[in-house]
């Protein structure tokens, strides 16, 4: 027989002599948001390599921070970007600079906190 026991805290509180913890009830912005990216082709790659990677979500969640993370096997991080979300809670965060091959990518990771 197995069992498990979970415990999140959402504030944590560290003394010299005390540890305390806690929970509070976190909102979203929204039910659901969603990044995808483009590619362009690049002779230096060789190959297509990621452009941008458009992110959309609610209004509600405009001005936010979000990060934006390109992944390759294993789960292996290849590059992030984080900005600020738009009036419209949308952003395109820019990887060209970055070079990577469209190939290698895995996974793409969006977090947006607030």
């Amino acid at each position: 027989m197995f069992g498990a026991v979970t415990a999140f805290a959402a504030t944590l509180s560290v003394g010299a002599t005390k540890l305390g913890s806690g929970n509070a009830t976190v909102t979203t912005c929204n039910a659901s948001a969603s990044v995808t990216y483009a590619t362009a082709y690049s002779s230096t790659v060789p190959g297509y390599k990621v452009t941008t990677t458009p992110v959309t979500s609610a209004a509600t969640c405009s001005g936010q921070a979000y990060k934006v993370t390109l992944t390759g096997s294993g789960n292996t991080s290849l590059a992030e970007v984080s900005g600020v979300l738009d009036a419209s809670g949308n952003a395109t965060p820019d990887f060209s600079a970055s070079s990577i091959a469209a190939a290698n990518i895995t996974g793409v990771s969006l977090v947006i906190t607030g």
